[in-house]
């Protein structure tokens, strides 16, 4: 994975600060580190001599999404945690990632914030300077906990800043899918899919499917609301970014306004339908309104369990103008609340989640990449496609360090949704929400 992967933590999002933030809890007695001599497994109270009490606990476990393959995986390892752990109960809570931050904002503001809970990529990175997760790495350390060295490197250093270590990432990767049968109805190859970024456009020109002069299958799943996502999964294979080094937006460059504009082309030739991002019940591929997509591997899991597998090719990007196959890739966190009242067993429950075990069947439900360097073999064998989720991490990128991430990925999304909707030419709507983000982040510095 590109160093670009290795993440340093990024600055305040004014749009999700409270609402992603969380803190390093703290034990019973109000210290932020573990307890000296304890075993890392669930708190118990003080025993009174000839007397062993244990103290009943409740966690509260919040997680983004509605896919049922997800909450039924969520609630296996509930199940699991509680078997083992029989004086710890977990209510767990799961939320569409379209309202998740407003109502983790809201419970943040009033004091009620979750023991445990998920957060998006962007949302740890960009919120964890705010001192209000649980630094997970004294717990590692002195459990010596043995998943922190089975962690790819990389995929660790994710959720680390300044040292500490505040979240565990299930990461995702966007390499490219297709529909097999909607290749065959459309005289393709299912076995080949397109090789190049000129390939993908006009592949998807043919997989269009009308009915009385309407669009009823696009011929690809490009996100038009809240499309950040998929425009960068386009923009990686030309080897640009939505932002620079110094967290600068330059996704008004020509390569960006020359791809931009494509895709309104496609989009006003009925070849995209419209689409939101965080569209409950999935975008247009996920619906099987699509036969394209460089989308999740989670999305991918989720379809191949309402279609078959067999239905699903999947292989890595085409290749950009310079032959890159660079993949985005991105993930869910599970972290832990700094003001939790039971840090002890809200790590309990996170270093549960991740055993081998554990990790294993969960990421073969959901289609997350298990994190753990020994599960990759076991992962696949269960099916031999989860090779290319592991070979496109060798050429991946998520979003790089940068405490203007928020600012760079609202301004896009206003620029991408004007453009699509016929509000303003494709350059025109990027040159001007890349000066408004310049000037924002002017005048922050």
């Amino acid at each position: 994975m590109k160093k670009s992967l290795t993440f340093g933590m990024l600055l305040l999002f004014i749009l999700v600060m409270v609402g992603c933030g969380q803190g390093a809890a703290k034990t019973d007695d109000h210290s932020t580190t573990p307890t000296a001599g304890t075993t890392g497994k669930a708190s118990q109270a003080e025993r009174p001599a000839g007397e062993e009490t244990v103290k009943e606990v409740t966690l509260k476990l919040w997680y983004p999404g509605t896919e049922e393959n997800t909450i039924q995986a969520i609630n296996d390892i509930v199940a699991g945690f509680e078997s083992e752990n029989p004086h710890i109960k977990v209510e767990l809570t799961t939320i569409p990632w379209a309202e998740y931050f407003q109502k983790v904002t809201v419970a943040y503001s009033g004091g009620l914030q979750p023991d445990v809970h998920g957060l998006g990529f962007g949302q740890l990175i960009s919120t964890v300077n705010q001192d209000k997760y649980l630094d997970l790495q004294p717990f590692i350390a002195r459990d010596g906990w043995e998943g922190s060295a089975d962690f790819f490197p990389d995929i660790l250093k994710t959720g680390q800043w300044k040292g500490g270590q505040y979240g565990l990432l299930m990461p995702e990767i966007r390499p490219l899918a297709w529909r097999k049968d909607f290749f065959e109805e459309a005289g393709l190859d299912p076995e080949t899919p397109p090789a190049t970024v000129e390939e993908l456009f006009a592949f998807a020109e043919k997989l269009k499917v009308e009915e009385s002069g309407q669009t009823v299958r696009a011929g690809i799943d490009i996100q038009t609301s809240n499309g950040e996502q998929s425009f960068l999964s386009l923009l990686l294979l030309y080897g640009e970014d939505i932002y620079d080094d110094e967290g600068n937006p330059n996704f008004d460059s020509d390569t960006s306004i020359k791809l931009l504009e494509q895709l309104v082309e496609l989009y006003n030739n009925g070849v995209i339908l419209p689409a939101h991002q965080q569209e409950i019940g999935g975008t247009p591929f996920v619906k099987s309104q699509a036969a394209l997509a460089l989308t999740s591997t989670a999305n991918a899991a989720l379809l191949g369990n309402a279609v078959g597998v067999d239905q699903l090719g999947w292989s890595l990007p085409p290749a950009g103008p310079s032959g890159a196959k660079t993949a985005l890739v991105l993930g869910t966190f599970l972290t832990a609340a700094k003001d939790t009242k039971h840090p002890e067993e809200a790590w309990a429950l996170i270093r549960y989640w991740f055993q081998r075990e554990n990790i294993l069947a969960f990421t073969s439900k959901t289609g997350f990449i298990p994190p753990l360097q020994s599960v990759k073999d076991d992962f696949i064998k269960l099916r031999p496609e989860n090779a290319v989720s592991f070979d496109s991490l060798n050429s991946a990128q998520g979003y790089r360090a940068s405490e203007m991430w928020a600012i760079n990925v609202k301004y896009l999304r206003l620029a991408l949704e004007e453009a699509y909707n016929g509000i303003k030419p494709a350059a025109d709507a990027l040159k001007d929400s890349a000066k408004l983000a310049r000037e924002e982040i002017s005048n922050l510095r």
